[in-house]
């Protein structure tokens, strides 16, 4: 038994340093595992307040997993998180994940995979975290040069039964895509799947059951299990699936617990010719129903209070004012839609970006720009999405936005990055990339909030766009990062979006 975390675990954990061969593990007779997995959870600390879904927060978290310990004290319990610490919160782009990571150490976290957001605000803001985390990150497939990650590929976990459980983390290879270019410097990503080839025969030695902690997503969880044998179970994220049971993928189940602590797996194991095999599982709904923490609700709302003073802290300048009024970006090209389209299709590296223009909500004046300005400008927390569109179904948004009634202020005008059009009588006169013309064959990789990408504002030539990725970097605090790195903006009009007199 080892002394960690600041409590007593039913857990010895160590490294994977092997030297030498050494024979299967063998689980015995009565030995079980209760194995508790949260994923996604994006600086949630506080409740959600959407009454279609549970309402979340870690301190309902922190109730279900001591009455779970509470059950059978002497039952090994192990508790995994499957990456995105950060990104989605005031309190996230504030504090930069340190309360987060401090409740993790409190709810006794065993190990955490590393998830593509905790990379959004820099290597260094990782660095941090990883040193004040009681538990191991893990990532097998990630390196960094010259400074290594704070991250260990597996981990072995002897449970006070005997019982080895081997886990191995995976991260998506989006990573150096779905982060800010100077986040990504030095770092590579190998693929997932050839890791784990190298990687599993190894663990399979020592280990009653082998886990993958995974940020790939349920795609590519699938794919995984089914092109690598050995696998006896993944937990996963990155995707955002609330699993009421497990996906199987031939002889391997796949489990995922939604985002933001709105939910908590549970997957028992008893051992079973030897080997560690799951009995039952449960999606644990994080609902009204379930008491908070005291304790930890305590805490959070003493962060949330700090929060609030904190919205006021100066984070950069606008060298002019970014106006969000109807009569303005509404109606045409307006200097606030392109910078926010640039920031997007800069981050994302596609090809064009689209917002409406009533997700604009708040003028931000010219001068120095306060966390406040830009939660007022940005309150529905919309992420930005990227996919893939054809040539002719981004014609024929343009037609869509085009036709809009100007005297009506329409919410659905389209800002733009990455492309030009002309509007003429309500209707679209030109349309071009700022590259050359648009093929309707094409097709174009492309970025816009969640709102647009599931057809809001009536674009269900949105509703189509394959391929697509929700990157869970708010557009709120896409604009909070480059105000804090680039300290001053000067976007201006360029003639993307031109209407003509009497159109």
């Amino acid at each position: 038994m080892l002394m960690r975390h600041g409590r007593s675990t039913l857990f010895h954990l160590v490294l994977i340093l092997f030297a030498g061969d050494s024979a299967n593990a063998d689980c015995q007779p009565g030995d079980t595992l209760t194995l508790l997995h949260f994923n996604d959870f994006h600086g949630q600390l506080e409740s959600v307040s959407t009454p279609e879904m549970p309402a979340g927060g870690i301190a309902r978290l922190a109730t279900v997993v001591r009455q779970v310990r509470a059950e059978q004290p002497e039952h090994p319990v192990m508790l995994l998180f499957a990456g995105d610490v950060l990104q989605g919160t005031i309190t996230s782009s504030l504090f930069l994940g340190l309360p987060d990571i401090a409740l993790f150490n409190r709810l006794g976290v065993d190990a955490a995979v590393m998830g593509n957001h905790e990379l959004d605000d820099g290597q260094e803001v990782f660095r941090r975290l990883a040193e004040q985390a009681k538990f191991p990150f893990l990532s097998a497939n990630v390196q960094s040069h010259p400074v290594p990650l704070p991250v260990q590929s597996t981990l072995v976990m002897t449970t006070s039964d005997g019982s080895e459980i081997a886990v191995l983390g995976l991260t998506t290879p989006e990573l150096t895509t779905a982060i800010h270019p100077r986040h990504a410097i030095g770092l590579s990503v190998e693929d997932p799947v050839s890791v784990a080839r190298r990687r599993l025969p190894e663990l399979q030695k020592h280990a009653d059951l082998v886990i993958v902690l995974s940020h790939l997503g349920l795609a590519d969880d699938q794919r995984l299990a089914q092109a690598v044998p050995g696998i006896d179970l993944i937990v996963g994220g990155h995707s955002h699936h609330a699993l009421e049971q497990p996906v199987m993928a031939g002889d391997v189940a796949i489990v995922q617990a939604g985002e933001r602590g709105q939910w908590l797996g549970r997957m028992d194991l008893d051992c079973r010719n030897g080997h560690l095999e799951p009995t039952a599982y449960r999606l644990l709904p994080m609902d009204a129903s379930v008491p908070e923490d005291p304790d930890i609700a305590a805490e959070v709302a003493h962060i949330l209070a700090e929060a609030e003073a904190g919205l006021m802290d100066e984070i950069g300048v606008a060298a002019v004012e970014l106006s969000a009024r109807r009569e303005e970006i509404r109606r045409t090209e307006a200097v606030f839609g392109n910078l926010v389209a640039d920031l997007a299709r800069q981050l994302t590296q596609s090809d064009v970006a689209f917002f409406n223009a009533g997700s604009f909500r708040a003028t931000i004046p010219r001068g120095t720009v306060t966390l406040r300005q830009v939660s007022q400008a940005f309150p529905f927390h919309n992420v930005l999405v990227v996919g893939q569109l054809s040539g002719a179904a981004i014609i024929a948004a343009l037609q869509r936005s085009a036709a809009l009634d100007p005297d009506e202020n329409p919410g659905g005008f389209l800002q733009v990055s990455g492309i030009r059009y002309s509007i003429a009588d309500r209707r679209l006169s030109s349309a071009s990339l700022t590259t050359g013309s648009i093929d309707p064959q094409h097709l174009y990789q492309v970025v816009m909030p969640d709102f647009l990408a599931a057809g809001g504002d009536g674009y269900v030539e949105f509703a189509g766009m394959t391929d697509q990725v929700l990157t869970g970097r708010l557009v709120s605090d896409m604009l909070i990062d480059a105000l804090r790195h680039e300290q001053t903006l000067a976007p201006r009009l360029d003639g993307r979006i031109e209407r003509r007199h009497g159109s």
